[in-house]
């Protein structure tokens, strides 16, 4: 599709460069940071869409330009925060679902009398309900030279929807769901759905099963089907049945750093195709829709699984054994299971085996119950047969669209396991053996999920075929997706703990799991002070060509995010990681200010403002 600018402003690039162009991105405070004035017609630009971030907990603190203390309000939102995170913060333009990016920069959880800041949140979003809101958002962040960030749900980990001194792309409530029954393309022909960016997987799980079909997604119903998930690659438990989410693509919906408004699809702009399928997202484009290959709804086996021993050498050679086992588990299948690794148990959360019957489980584990039977380690196995996938996602995960596995708070990496690695007997000795290190106090645990989502046909692959993407090459070897994360919740009143386990992560475990391991890392699932080579273990060989395809379309590189491809053209400031912004956020800078949610329809005030930020 050709080109089709919607507010053109290529033709204005080269006015701007002198500012575009200043080493350093402006914040409240600097002379380059943009006038009230600006701001303002900024907003009438977009239709009154433009929202100034006010902190949710705002209402937990005395001093600073957002304060407004109530202490009724402050100790339901911190109950909120522990049992229903993302429900409280998904609505909320600007707030960040990461205790390391929040920064403790007005928290419910400190003292009332400690500032309420900022930190880094943006400091305004645009409402986006099309292709000339992104245009408008990334002309304006061009000419002033300031942080652009695309932000759907936040549920991410590596920070890159959020950034201090930002403006905000806000894609949460473009909700549209378009199903197609018979969509025709040059290289495939059969259902499809096209997705609005905003759609949460939960909403798009609902609304497919409802015309017979299903499709790949997380298994968090709150994840953005279209944003960072997909572009960044897309496990998920259908992933040995049809590939993983970015293999399910069939055109993007987006507009480019450069003002443009393009449909990428195999046959067109296949650059950007190529490199939004599994490349990352928020780096080539603002997203808008997505098309997605659906298929027939229909059976389900399920089940679960402990095996549990008080003798951990038995144990852990049962675990052995396992893992040994976990490619034939997955080849040519379709099957998923999920699974734990615990200091005196492995259990198993879920089976997945699409259009098949509950015995094929039974069938399928007799290897390895006999060997805990030769072992002595006891096990309990069930297994469920479903109606369909949705009915089997549900009873595992909880009612949709929130669900009850989302994890808010996380302390997490992840890690792809090489077949070879499970496979070679002395490969598999190292890396139980570090599992058993890792697991060993009960302050960590392991989740893993058997998967298969090479790209051998030859070799009697029940995944369809997809056209080529930037999914990182070590995805095509893998027989195990891994997260080492903590056991217990994130501990709001102990961020000095928080903070020991993140080093013992980052410091310890993560190092010696890629040294068992020579794979790659989740794109989506890595903590952001990782230490090692980012570039390879999230892009691999795909890094080169991901750059230029990068410099292509964001000459100005207004898009950047923690590791980002280009992300190394910039660094942080220390001296503004967190800046105080009591004295540089002017009143008429909250004007537009988010206000709530009314019958499904956001409510903004142009007039609204806190008593407090008028001072």
């Amino acid at each position: 599709m050709a080109a089709r600018i919607l507010f053109p402003f290529l033709s204005t690039l080269t006015a701007l460069t002198g500012d575009s162009n200043r080493t350093c991105k402006s914040i409240p405070g600097d002379a380059g940071w943009p006038s009230w004035s600006e701001w303002a017609q900024l907003n009438t630009t977009v239709g009154g869409r433009l929202v100034a971030t006010v902190p949710v907990a705002h209402v937990c603190h005395q001093t600073g330009p957002f304060a407004a203390f109530n202490e009724t309000a402050c100790e339901e939102l911190g109950a909120a925060f522990r049992n229903a995170a993302p429900e409280t913060l998904l609505p909320v333009p600007g707030e960040i679902l990461n205790p390391y990016w929040q920064n403790n920069t007005c928290s419910p959880f400190t003292p009332p009398e400690e500032t309420c800041e900022l930190g880094n949140r943006a400091v305004y979003s645009i409402n986006v309900t099309g292709p000339a809101d992104a245009q408008a958002g990334l002309e304006f962040a061009i000419r002033n030279s300031i942080r652009l960030v695309v932000r759907n749900t936040g549920i991410d980990y590596l920070g890159q929807s959020t950034g201090q001194g930002a403006l905000a792309l806000w894609t949460f409530n473009l909700k549209t769901t378009e199903i197609i029954p018979g969509y025709v393309s040059p290289l495939y022909s059969g259902p499809a759905v096209k997705l609005g960016a905003g759609v949460m997987a939960g909403e798009a799980y609902e609304a497919v099963r409802y015309s017979g079909y299903r499709i790949v997604g997380p298994g968090c119903g709150l994840t953005g089907m279209v944003g960072g998930y997909v572009q960044g690659g897309g496990q998920s438990q259908l992933v040995t049945a049809y590939g993983l989410a970015a293999d399910q693509v069939l055109q993007w919906e987006l507009v480019t750093p450069r003002g443009d408004y393009l449909v990428a699809t195999p046959e067109n702009n296949t650059d950007l195709y190529w490199a939004l399928a599994g490349g990352g997202g928020g780096t080539y484009g603002v997203v808008l829709s997505a098309t997605f290959k659906a298929y027939p709804e229909g059976p389900v086996a399920g089940g679960a699984m402990v095996v549990q021993s008080k003798n951990t050498t038995a144990l852990f050679e049962a675990i052995g054994i396992w893992y040994s086992l976990g490619p034939s588990f997955v080849e040519n299948s379709g099957t998923n299971m999920q699974f734990l690794i615990t200091n005196d148990s492995l259990i198993v959360l879920n089976f997945f085996m699409p259009d098949r019957a509950a015995s094929a489980i039974d069938e399928l584990l007799s290897p390895f119950l006999a060997e805990l039977d030769r072992l002595g380690v006891g096990y309990d196995l069930s297994t469920t047969d479903y109606p369909t996938y949705l009915d089997s996602f549900v009873a595992t995960y909880g009612p949709l669209p929130y669900g009850n596995v989302c994890p808010s708070f996380p302390i997490i990496s992840s890690r792809l396991v090489p077949r070879a690695t499970l496979l070679d007997p002395a490969a598999n000795r190292r890396l139980m053996h570090l599992f058993r290190n890792i697991t060993a106090d009960g302050t960590w645990w392991v989740g893993c999920a058997f998967v298969n989502v090479d790209d051998d046909t030859a070799g009697g692959s029940v995944r369809p075929p997809h056209p080529p993407n930037a999914v990182h090459p070590a995805w095509r070897d893998a027989a195990a997706y891994c997260n080492p994360q903590t056991h217990e919740p994130y501990d709001w009143a102990d961020p000095a703990a928080a903070a020991a386990l993140r080093r013992a992560l980052v410091d310890d475990i993560f190092p010696a799991l890629e040294a068992a391991t020579p794979g790659a890392a989740v794109l989506n699932e890595l903590d952001p002070t990782y230490r090692g080579n980012w570039k390879d273990a999230l892009y691999g060989a795909n890094y080169g060509r991901l750059r230029e395809i990068k410099d292509a379309y964001d000459p100005h590189h207004v898009m950047y995010g923690q590791f980002a491809v280009g992300s190394d053209e910039f660094s942080m400031d220390g001296l503004r990681f967190v800046p105080t912004l009591a004295s540089s956020f002017s009143t008429e800078e909250a004007v537009f200010a988010w206000t709530g949610i009314s019958s499904g329809l956001i409510a903004y005030s142009a007039d609204h403002r806190p008593a407090d930020m008028l001072s």
